[in-house]
C-alpha cells in the first residue's frame, strides 16, 4: 500500500498556527517596544478623532442598538456591545488620517486591530498580555498580507485585508485553536470589502473602512467560537483573496517566510503630519523650503508638485474638484497641504477643520499649485520620491525632493516627538484630558503585559470621571 505524503501546510495554516501559539514572552524586545508605540499612537489619534467628520453618524447608529454593554467607546462614558465599540472606535482611529502606515504596502494597522481586540478583550475580561499578543499577531499578519500585494490602490487593504487580520487577533483574544482561527478568518473573508472610490470622491465613508474591518474581526471570531465554519483557503484558494481581488498578482513568499522570527511590523511608520501619506514628502519639502528661505505666500508665483503614480492617484487632484467633504478632500489634496504648509509654516490637526479648509489665503495659494504624475516612476505601490518646485515672483526657483518619508523606520520620530504627538492629539480631543489621565494611559500601555485586565485601559480611554481623572 502506498504511503500518503502529508500535505504541506498552507499559508493560511501557518498564519493560524502563529496566531494561536503566540505569547508575549516570545516577542523580541524591539517588537514589544514597537507594539506599545503603535498602540499609544493609535490611542492618541483616536482621541483626536472623537468628533471628526463621519463619527457622529456612526455613533448615532451604534448607540441605538441593543446588546450587552461590555465595551468602552473612546472619549465617551457610553458602553456598547463589542462589535459596535470596535466599529465606532475604529472610525475614530482613522478619521484624522494620522494613523500608522506601512509605506510600501499602502495600509494602516491599528485602526482595525486595536479596537477589535480591546473591545472583545473588555467583553471577555482579557489580560493585557493577551491583548498585546493578539495585537502582535493581527498586526504582523496584516503587514505580511499587505506587502504580498503588487497592485496599486484599487481595493484598500486597510479594509479588504484588515478584517481577516482583525479576526485572527480577535480569535487570539478568545483563545481559539488553529482550526477556530482558520474559521474566523474565513468568515471575515466572506465580508471583505473596501475600495478606493470613496477616496476619489472625498466621501466620509472612507473614514469608516477600518471600523468596518474591526467590527468584522470581532463578529467573525465570535461566530467561529460558536461553531460557524469559514473557507480555510481565504488567501490563496481558487477564489481566495489574492486570486479574486488581486488577480493572482502577488508575492506568495512574503506571506510566511520567516514568520515568527522576522517581524514586518517593525517596518511600520508613525505619521508626523495628519494627512494622507501620499503627500507627506511634498509637505516636508514645502515646509523645509519655506523655513529655510523665510518665504511669505506673496513671494510664491506658483508651485509644482511631482508625485509617483500611486500617490498621484490619491493626492493629485486640484483642491475642491472632488466636491466631497472639505476636510476629507483637504487631507488627500497635495495642493491644499502644501499651500497650508507655506501659509502657516506647519501642518497640524488644526489645519484640517472645516474653518481651516475655507481659509481664503490657503485656497488662493492652492490655486497656484499644480500636481503632476512623475512618468519616470513605474512602481505601482511606492509613495516616493516626492518633489516640490516653488517659483518665486522674482523668477527664482526653489526645489527639494524627499526620497524617504519622515516617520519611516529609517527616519523615525524620536521618543520625544511621539509623546508630543500624543499630547497634541489629547489637546485636540473635544473632551478635556487631564495630566493625570494622560500619564495613566501612557503607563498602562508601557506596562501592558502586566495589566490584570484590559478593562482598566478601556475605562481610561472612555474619559469618564471628574476632570477625566481615574
Amino acid at each position: 500500500m502506498a504511503t500518503l505524503r502529508p500535505t504541506p501546510p498552507t499559508s493560511e495554516d501557518r498564519f493560524a498556527r502563529f496566531a494561536a501559539a503566540l505569547e508575549v514572552t516570545a516577542l523580541p524586545d524591539a517588537v514589544a517596544r514597537q507594539l506599545k508605540a503603535l498602540i499609544l499612537d493609535s490611542i492618541g489619534v483616536s482621541l483626536a478623532g472623537a468628533e471628526a467628520p463621519g463619527v457622529d453618524a456612526v455613533l448615532r447608529a451604534v448607540t441605538q442598538w441593543s446588546g450587552p454593554a461590555d465595551s468602552s467607546l473612546y472619549a465617551r462614558p457610553t458602553r456598547v456591545a463589542a462589535p459596535w465599540a470596535a466599529l465606532a472606535n475604529g472610525v475614530m482611529a482613522t478619521a484624522r488620517d494620522f494613523d500608522d502606515t506601512l509605506d510600501d504596502a499602502m495600509l494602516h494597522t491599528q485602526p482595525s486591530i486595536l479596537p477589535a481586540t480591546l473591545a472583545l478583550g473588555e467583553a471577555r475580561d482579557a489580560t493585557g498580555a493577551d491583548l498585546l499578543a493578539a495585537v502582535a499577531a493581527g498586526t504582523e499578519m496584516l503587514c505580511r498580507m499587505g506587502r504580498a500585494r503588487r497592485r496599486g490602490q484599487e481595493f484598500l487593504p486597510t479594509g479588504s485585508l484588515a478584517g481577516m487580520a482583525a479576526a485572527a487577533a480577535s480569535a487570539r483574544i478568545l483563545r481559539l485553536d488553529t482550526e477556530g482561527i482558520l474559521d474566523a478568518c474565513g468568515i471575515a473573508y466572506s465580508q471583505s470589502a473596501a475600495n478606493v472610490q470613496p477616496l476619489r470622491e472625498g466621501a466620509t465613508v472612507k473614514r469608516v473602512h477600518a471600523g468596518f474591518a474591526s467590527k468584522v474581526g470581532v463578529l467573525s471570531a465570535v461566530l467561529a467560537e460558536g461553531g460557524l465554519t469559514g473557507a480555510h483557503r481565504w488567501l490563496e484558494g481558487e477564489f481566495g483573496y489574492y486570486n479574486l481581488y488581486e488577480r493572482g498578482d502577488y508575492h506568495p513568499a512574503t506571506l510566511t517566510d520567516g514568520l515568527g522570527t522576522r517581524f514586518h511590523l517593525l517596518d511600520l511608520s508613525l505619521k508626523p503630519y495628519p494627512c494622507a501619506r501620499d503627500n507627506h514628502g511634498a509637505v516636508e519639502a514645502a515646509l523645509s523650503l519655506t523655513l529655510a528661505h523665510d518665504l511669505q505666500p506673496a513671494q510664491v508665483a506658483s508651485a509644482d508638485i511631482s508625485l509617483p503614480p500611486n500617490a498621484f492617484g490619491v493626492s493629485g487632484h486640484p483642491f475642491g474638484s472632488l466636491r466631497g467633504h472639505p476636510v476629507v478632500e483637504a487631507i488627500v489634496s497635495a495642493a491644499y497641504c502644501v499651500a497650508a504648509a507655506i501659509c502657516r509654516r506647519r501642518i497640524q490637526l488644526e489645519d484640517f477643520t472645516e474653518h481651516a479648509t475655507a481659509d481664503p489665503a490657503v485656497l488662493e495659494l492652492a490655486g497656484r499649485i499644480t500636481v503632476h504624475c512623475d512618468p519616470a516612476i513605474t512602481d505601482p505601490v511606492t509613495f516616493v520620491p516626492q518633489s516640490v518646485a516653488i517659483r518665486l515672483t522674482n523668477g527664482r526657483i526653489l526645489r527639494q525632493t524627499v526620497s524617504i518619508l519622515r516617520g519611516h523606520p529609517s527616519r523615525p520620530l524620536s521618543n520625544e516627538e511621539r509623546l508630543a504627538k500624543f499630547h497634541a492629539c489629547c489637546d485636540f480631543c473635544p473632551q478635556r484630558i487631564g495630566a493625570r489621565r494622560r500619564a495613566a494611559i501612557i503607563n498602562a500601555v508601557e506596562h501592558l503585559e502586566t495589566l490584570a485586565t484590559v478593562r482598566t485601559l478601556g475605562r481610561l480611554l472612555a474619559l469618564d470621571g471628574e476632570d477625566n481623572e481615574p
